[in-house]
């Protein structure tokens, strides 16, 4: 409710005990000069007093007069209220307090009026108030625009002289009038389209009519809005043939989720899961699987997240992109959803990745990666084995180095044969390690050795007394020291070659 500010000046000291009428409030001190934020009641039994306060040209000072009419008729007219003299002051009280009501009355009505024409004049779609026989009301300025008549002309006027439409007599029947009897007697906004003759030429509209209420549940009229869609009455045809253009999936959805425009593109991707009445949310739930975290962008009203989806068979990338889209009144009116295809980026990049953590002989990770790995292994509690072959200089110099390859690739083998569950890589020239969180020593012991026996049988033939020497150290959870708990491996490796007959 919006609260007016009035000031009652007792000039007289006519109200007695009264104060705090009808939520008016009393002046400090007896004055003529209304406040910068409200309005004045002068009550007063001088004449002159009151004369002074008619002439108040802010139109904020009100007047009640008690005394004799005769004493201020020539300004009678001016005056809020006269009261006799001779009635009590409680009388006097009740009569201040109807004042303030209808002071009260006139400013909501003008805010009110001036909210409402403020309002309509903003919204940039034609408004207008129509009474029940047809007459117009009050429009908005967007209407006087497109009808080339002022809000003067066109009120108190009907939808033939507006539009300058011929009447029913003339051979004309459209009234505009079938759409607001079906608002008003179902007692809802009724939503239909409606083209109109202008003096610029025929206009598309789709128009919202719903009825308008007295204080005691009487219909009296329609408000009614229309958009205008003339430049869009042909954009279900222009809007698929832009859609199906893209040279990626995307679909518009209604703001309920049903689709409003689907691509091929887009329904190549669901297949078989295509339908009618095909549920998107229901189907991004169960079929995409998630790749990535989702982003939103609150600024344009988006949501982004990577997708793995099955295509013919083939399991692709895709970045699904939901955006709102909003009408003039921001509302969600519907989503655009798109999809990019990042398959082959993602392949590129995995191809990069492996390129940069494996070796590229034996396939197997190289030593920055699996330093890396073993960084993030803090904490955890795992076995370090290193390998390192023997007699490896004696193949290169008497065979060469397309066999000394031979020979690593092989050595790489039968490392994923013996410890399928550990984690290998090689560090450099022959030398590899690997680390395995799931065995017991013993068990590893016990591998190591069928291991080197498989490495001594593969290479005898090259006559070169090829074996291998390995180190095993165990961390518990506790190594903090990446480099030390290598070392050590490395150290029992070493003492273990040094033992071996040269």
């Amino acid at each position: 409710m919006i609260q007016h500010k009035i000031i009652i000046s007792d000039i007289n000291s006519l109200l007695g005990q009264a104060g705090g009428l009808s939520g008016a409030a009393f002046a400090d001190t007896k004055t003529l000069t209304p406040p910068d934020d409200g309005v004045l009641l002068v009550v007063t039994n001088d004449h002159e007093t009151a004369r002074k306060a008619v002439s108040d040209e802010t139109g904020k000072v009100y007047t009640i007069f008690v005394e004799a009419y005769a004493d201020v008729k020539d300004i009678a007219g001016k005056l809020l209220d006269i009261r006799h003299p001779d009635e009590p002051a409680e009388l006097l009280a009740i009569s201040v307090s109807n004042a303030v009501g209808k002071i009260r009355s006139e400013l909501d009505l003008w805010f009110y009026r001036h909210t409402l024409e403020t309002t309509i004049d903003t919204v940039p779609d034609m408004l207008w108030y129509k009474r029940l026989d047809g007459i117009h009301m009050m429009v908005n300025d967007a209407f006087t625009n497109i009808v080339h008549k002022s809000k003067e002309d066109v009120a108190g006027k009907d939808h033939f002289y507006i539009w300058d439409a011929p009447r029913p007599t003339e051979g004309n029947e459209f009234t505009c009038a079938e759409s607001e009897e079906i608002a008003i007697s179902t007692g809802q906004t009724y939503i239909c389209d409606e083209p109109v003759k202008t003096r610029d030429g025929m206009m598309q509209l789709v128009t919202y009519k719903t009825p308008l209420y007295d204080k005691f549940g009487t219909v009296f009229g329609t408000v009614g809005v229309g958009h205008d869609v003339t430049n869009f009455s042909r954009m279900g045809i222009e809007l698929s043939i832009l859609i199906e253009n893209m040279p990626f999936p995307m679909t518009i959805f209604y703001s309920d989720w049903k689709i409003l425009r689907m691509n091929s593109l887009f329904r190549e991707i669901l297949g078989d899961d295509y339908t009618d009445d095909f549920d998107y949310k229901s189907w991004k739930l169960t079929k995409p699987i998630p790749a990535g975290t989702q982003h939103a962008d609150p600024k344009k009203h988006s949501v982004t997240r990577e997708y793995r989806v099955e295509v013919g068979g083939e399991l692709r990338s895709y970045i699904f992109t939901e955006l709102e889209i909003h009408d003039f009144f921001d509302n969600i009116t519907g989503y655009l959803c798109t999809m990019q295809d990042v398959t082959y980026q993602r392949a590129y990049e995995n191809s990069i990745i492996k390129a940069a953590n494996t070796d590229i002989l034996t396939g197997m990770y190289n030593r920055r990666y699996f330093y890396q790995l073993l960084g993030t292994r803090r904490g955890l509690r795992y076995h370090l084995i290193y390998l390192d072959l023997d007699h490896f200089k004696q193949i290169n110099d008497n065979y060469g180095h397309t066999v000394g390859d031979e020979v690593l690739v092989k050595t790489a083998e039968l490392i994923h044969e013996h410890f399928p569950d550990a984690i290998s890589a090689r560090l450099g020239g022959d030398e590899f390690a690997l680390v395995d969180d799931l065995h017991s020593a013993d068990y590893l012991t016990v591998q190591c050795e069928r291991f080197r026996d498989d490495v001594e049988n593969s290479f005898a033939e090259y006559d070169q007394g090829t074996s291998v020497s390995i180190g095993i150290s165990y961390n518990d959870g506790t190594t903090k020291n990446i480099d030390e708990l290598i070392h050590e491996s490395d150290e029992r490796m070493y003492t273990q070659k040094r033992s071996k007959p040269k």
